[in-house]
């Protein structure tokens, strides 16, 4: 086994949350998504017998429910964050994979940063319940300091102390992450960059964060009764929330494209597009704009591209660059994947314009600063122009975006195939 071998099977260690669930039957003989509805009936099932014998408030069974439910909403989620972080593969920017490498290690191999912010949650909860003995004798009755009980209350509060705690060192870890990797990024050189795949992969971690930071308001019937709670819980969403969004922002920073690549699709004026319909190609020029993420043109209406497209979305775009006295510096890129066609005046075209009406405003805008001059021939001369040419959006003519699946780029008539 190689070095770099044994460095990804260090990878594949657990989290103390993984380690004992595949451990405990029957949870260890389950598959993920049915261990983690096992738990919560099992758990829950606990909760009623001991909220029966102990003769316990109804609040008690309805917060200690929700308090139940928050964990296993975290599990849920926890189900893709770990996988989605095991597949991550490596940038081919050094610097970016030393970030990316860091990062792992500290959430995967580090024990000291998945148990400090847990352990430092259950410190704080344990000490306001000896603190404020009242709030647990409102809500446990006739049990209260009952050992059974106690241990009980004691699991369910390290339960959610450890998710809260892992929660919002996963959201710090990943903020750094964010912004390490958009500084990293601005460094690149030639052909080296992260594939856009797991720009997204990482994006998708982010909103994780966020979706465990929301589900914490499950908790907040506890706390309502408690304003040393609710100030920590409050504190606790604007935390995660805070540093999710700072680590997406961060992450849109983030070029899709190796800087040979960006500077073809940033500078270049035109593309030929390629559509297929009944085994036959067409292939046309188009004008067209790059926004870091996303290559656009525009298309009319009573265009065959348009017809094809409509029928099949696959397409390719071919960007060059040319030398005319020295083809041997010639360069060029070549995206291939699906077309979406936006500002379409129908039922699917006014939904994707609530989806993605200030990105077409933002797209317009980048083909106005790009070609002054056709937008200005296009307003100026409209009349003397065929109806299906005239620029006028979302009546004769849309807009397709198209979302890279394989890049190739050649340099000197050598290709080079892309990881997307």
């Amino acid at each position: 086994m190689n070095a770099g071998s044994t460095f990804e099977d260090r990878f594949q260690r657990k989290w103390i949350y993984e380690e004992i669930v595949d451990h405990i039957p029957p949870f260890k003989w389950l598959p993920s998504t049915y261990a983690v509805v096992a738990q919560l009936l099992l758990v829950e099932t606990v909760g009623v017998l001991a909220f029966i014998y102990f003769q316990m408030a109804a609040e008690a069974a309805i917060f200690g429910s929700l308090a139940i439910l928050y964990t296993v909403v975290w599990s849920a989620g926890c189900l893709y964050v770990i996988p989605w972080l095991r597949r991550l593969r490596d940038p081919t920017n050094k610097l970016e994979r030393e970030v990316l490498h860091d990062y792992k290690a500290r959430l995967l191999l580090k024990r000291r940063y998945e148990l400090v912010g847990g352990l430092a949650c259950f410190g704080a909860v344990v000490a306001y319940l000896i603190y404020d003995s009242d709030y647990l004798l409102y809500f446990l009755g006739t049990g209260f300091g009952n050992p059974l009980l106690t241990i009980l209350i004691l699991v369910l509060a390290w339960d959610v102390s450890y998710r809260m705690g892992l929660s919002l060192v996963t959201a710090l870890l990943t903020a750094w992450r964010s912004i390490s990797l958009s500084s990293a990024a601005r460094k690149r050189m030639g052909l080296a960059y992260t594939a856009y795949s797991e720009v997204r992969t990482l994006k998708y971690l982010d909103m994780i964060n966020l979706y465990w930071g929301i589900s914490a308001v499950l908790l907040l019937p506890l706390a309502l009764s408690s304003s040393v709670l609710l100030l920590g819980l409050v504190i606790f969403l604007v935390g995660i929330i805070g540093l999710s969004t700072l680590s997406l922002m961060s992450m849109e920073t983030v070029p899709w494209f190796p800087p040979d690549v960006e500077s073809i699709l940033h500078y270049e004026r035109f593309a030929y597009v390629s559509a297929c319909s009944n085994s036959q190609p067409h292939v046309t020029p188009v004008i067209f704009v790059y926004d870091g993420k996303y290559l656009y043109f525009a298309i009319s209406v009573a265009s065959a591209k348009y017809r094809i497209i409509k029928m099949n979305s696959k397409i390719a775009v071919l960007v060059d660059m040319r030398d005319s006295k020295n083809p041997m510096k010639n360069r060029a890129v070549l995206l291939r994947g699906k077309g979406m066609i936006l500002g379409e005046i129908n039922l699917l075209g006014i939904f994707k314009m609530f989806l993605y009406g200030l990105w077409l405003l933002r797209v317009r805008n980048l083909f106005g600063r790009k070609y002054p001059q056709y937008m200005k021939y296009y307003v100026e001369q409209a009349r003397e122009l065929p109806p299906a040419w005239r620029n006028k959006p979302f009546l004769s003519r849309l807009i397709v975006r198209l979302e890279p699946e394989r890049i190739t780029y050649w340099r000197e008539a050598r290709p080079t195939a892309l990881r997307a």
